[in-house]
């Protein structure tokens, strides 16, 4: 009698495994930041790429809006240290417009103004 309920708990541990290692695998693939470039809007960028894991900064100018968007991927930090994490991207944008990306930078609030200098000579 055992024997008859065995076979479907099989199956359903199987499936259920699969499923788990399939969004495992899809969340350690992290963004795909060949996807983006200069010049994209906020809306855009997000399609692209899913929704940022955090907005770092968010400040206005009398010109416009300074916006610093966070993604982390899987990727390590050394090649040589497989002990390290995951590496973290932010991408600018000032007035919705993505401006420039790159790896996380340490930052203080008064960065925020000398991100705004910099990018609003572009507009």
């Amino acid at each position: 009698m055992i024997e008859k309920y065995n076979f479907p708990f099989k199956g359903t541990l199987i499936i259920m495994l699969s499923l788990i290692l399939f969004v495992s695998c899809k969340m350690l693939k992290g963004p795909d930041f060949t996807k983006i470039q200069v010049g994209m809007t906020k809306e855009k960028v997000v399609q692209q790429l899913g929704k940022p894991d955090a907005i770092v900064a968010s400040k206005k100018y009398q010109d416009g809006i300074l916006e610093i968007y966070e993604y982390g991927t899987p990727q390590l930090e050394n090649s040589a240290d497989s002990t390290a994490g995951f590496r973290q991207y932010w991408l600018y944008f000032f007035n919705n417009e993505l401006q420039e990306w790159g790896i996380k930078r340490n930052y203080v609030p008064s960065d925020y103004d000398r991100y705004y200098e910099k990018y609003r000579h572009r507009h």
